[in-house]
């Protein structure tokens, strides 16, 4: 261990200590963050088992709100700073936390795939977060919307260069791939991937929200339905796990040894369950009955568009119209009882 002369300020010795936490940040002697994100996931937990609680009190967009204020805000603290996006365990590591809130706002079962769990929410993923601020917080610094000392660190573009590439900013040569994946290396890099029209936008909120809608997936709305367990039932024939048997096969289930519906028509698919299985025939004419009096032409179209009708409703169509189509696939789903007693 090396020998560090004592530290004095105020002529009074400095204590040596292996962690100090420096405007809400824990730095350690190596600079990994590991005891500030494991001291901020810790926290985080307790919250996450609050939502498991309310989701079945509030709705899903005040539960999300409440994610992105005291959940998600924790975790993107400095993530500047602390981002490590070479390291695969370290981005897991995080997403798990957004995963497993995720999985508390909606019902939906662990094992689900992040990809249509994000999509239904409208939230993009973490590591893109990390990204888009990382590059946001660039724009501010080669725009002068910052301190010198941080600006005055960017290498000037070579105008020297031909027309295509004269704009791009000059990279900080790096010997580690833990330096090159620091800010400023990392930021010029992906600076420079960028497009030009982009880069060359004239305020700040203008490029953040360019930016951001690179990364983030429209939502699925609900439509202001306020069932919350119906919800959560319609969620999980969305994201595709559920009691059907199709999900259960598909994701390896022990209690399923093929995906075919106990009516043994065809494989237990959602467009089986809504429209053609045969154990549910008197749900299915309620059904039907209800959507013709909504619009006549909706029992007209092809099972696909049906079937996307009942789960989705249509974003052409008015709120309130949608709100009824989501309201009675919800009461089919619950008079059904099909999706009665545990999954597992």
């Amino acid at each position: 261990m090396p020998s560090h002369p004592d530290l004095y300020f105020n002529h009074s010795k400095v204590k040596a200590v292996p962690a100090q936490k420096h405007l809400g940040l824990l730095l350690d002697s190596k600079l990994n963050f590991n005891l500030h994100l494991k001291t901020v996931i810790d926290k985080i937990t307790k919250s996450i088992n609050v939502l498991r609680k309310l989701c079945f009190q509030i709705l899903r967009l005040s539960l999300i709100t409440i994610y992105k204020s005291f959940i998600r805000s924790q975790l993107e603290y400095a993530d500047v700073i602390y981002d490590q996006p070479s390291i695969a365990t370290f981005s897991d590591r995080l997403e798990t936390i957004q995963y497993n809130s995720a999985l508390a706002i909606t019902g939906a079962v662990r094992g689900t795939s992040k990809d249509k769990l994000y999509k239904e929410l409208g939230i993009e993923y973490l590591s893109s977060r990390r990204w888009f601020e990382r590059v946001c917080l660039f724009y501010k610094i080669i725009n002068k919307k910052t301190p010198s000392y941080l600006t005055n660190i960017v290498p000037l573009p070579n105008h020297n260069l031909n027309t295509r590439n004269q704009h791009l900013i000059p990279q900080i040569i790096c010997r580690t791939i833990s330096f090159s994946n620091s800010f400023f290396p990392y930021s010029i890099n992906e600076w420079n991937k960028l497009d030009q029209q982009t880069k060359l936008l004239d305020s700040y909120s203008k490029f953040r929200s360019n930016l951001l809608k690179s990364i983030r997936p429209l939502p699925n709305s609900i439509f202001n339905a306020c069932d919350p367990l119906g919800i959560q039932l319609l969620t999980r024939l969305r994201v595709g796990l559920s009691h059907l048997r199709e999900h259960k096969f598909r994701h390896g289930f022990n209690d399923v040894i093929d995906p075919f519906c106990p009516c043994l028509m065809e494989i237990e698919s959602v467009s089986h369950f809504f429209l053609r299985c045969q154990n549910y025939i008197n749900q299915r004419n309620d059904l039907m009955n209800e959507l013709s009096i909504l619009d006549p032409s909706f029992v007209q179209l092809d099972s696909i568009s049906l079937t996307n009708l009942l789960l989705y409703g249509n974003k052409t169509l008015t709120i309130d119209i949608n709100s009824n189509i989501l309201n009675l696939s919800i009461n089919f789903i619950k008079n059904t009882k099909r999706f009665d007693g545990p999954l597992f």
